[in-house]
């Protein structure tokens, strides 16, 4: 293995590429696209937008459920609170006995 030419090396901030990104690969011929694999893709384009569409429905219906629960909790905490001003405490004092 030979050392490298020092003199060719750049390490300015300069360089406008992409330091980050993939290295550029040599593109292959795209193959024609038959109908089966349109068909294919469009399925899959189908089938994704069914599965978010059932994912935002079951979201909503937890949501419902949640909201349900919390009007529940809310009712039994105002019901506290109306049995908390309800309480009297009443001390009793018992008369001391000569003893």
């Amino acid at each position: 293995m030979s050392t490298p030419d020092i003199g060719k090396l750049d390490l300015s901030d300069s360089d406008t590429e992409d330091l980050f990104a993939s290295p550029s690969k040599v593109s292959k011929p795209s193959q024609k696209p038959n109908s089966k694999s349109d068909a294919q893709s469009n399925r899959n384009v189908e089938s994704k937008y069914d599965a978010e569409q059932a994912r935002e429905a079951s979201l909503r219906k937890e949501l419902e459920s949640v909201r349900s629960i919390n009007e529940v909790i809310e009712g039994v905490v105002s019901s506290l609170e109306v049995a908390k001003g309800n309480m009297d405490v009443s001390i009793i004092c018992e008369p001391s006995w000569p003893g």
